[in-house]
């Protein structure tokens, strides 16, 4: 992660942009076409989104797989901090009728907007921060927040 440099753009997303690495053009790096690498040997336009398909579990996959790419860490820890909280707020609140289901409505929005914004902007490496839970995934990537990951 030390190759990276972190920008603050207008709206308070980060960009992540490379400083010296160039693409290799051996069939081994197929995944580097944007200028950086990832371990899992998946491009980060697919990996990005694959973190937002089903709740936690393909996330959780690509968090403990991937240790290079700054970017797919980003979307994979956003995705498990909005499932768990989809999650914990639906049986919370589980005695209010029809609340829980908008709930998990609004949390599958929010996954296909950020996988579409992930899909979109792997080539600009432009975090989208999903407010609270963006900012807490970034700061987790970033190393500022303690958890075990």
């Amino acid at each position: 992660m030390s190759g990276h440099r972190y920008e603050s753009v207008g709206d308070g997303n980060i960009g992540v942009e490379t400083e010296v690495v160039t693409p290799s053009h051996d069939s081994s790096s197929a995944n580097d076409s944007v200028g950086y690498e990832t371990t899992i040997p998946i491009h980060p336009r697919i990996l990005a989104p694959l973190s937002y398909i089903l709740p936690l579990a393909p996330a959780l996959i690509i968090l403990l797989l991937e240790r290079r790419n700054t970017f797919v860490r980003l979307h994979a820890w956003q995705s498990i901090i909005l499932g768990l909280f989809a999650g914990t707020a639906s049986m919370l609140l589980f005695w209010i009728p029809f609340l829980p289901s908008l709930i998990q409505l609004g949390a599958l929005f929010a996954g296909f907007l950020c996988a579409y914004h992930a899909w979109k902007d792997a080539d600009t490496l432009t975090f989208f921060k999903l407010g609270i839970i963006g900012e807490f995934a970034e700061r987790q990537v970033l190393g500022t927040t303690v958890l075990p990951f």
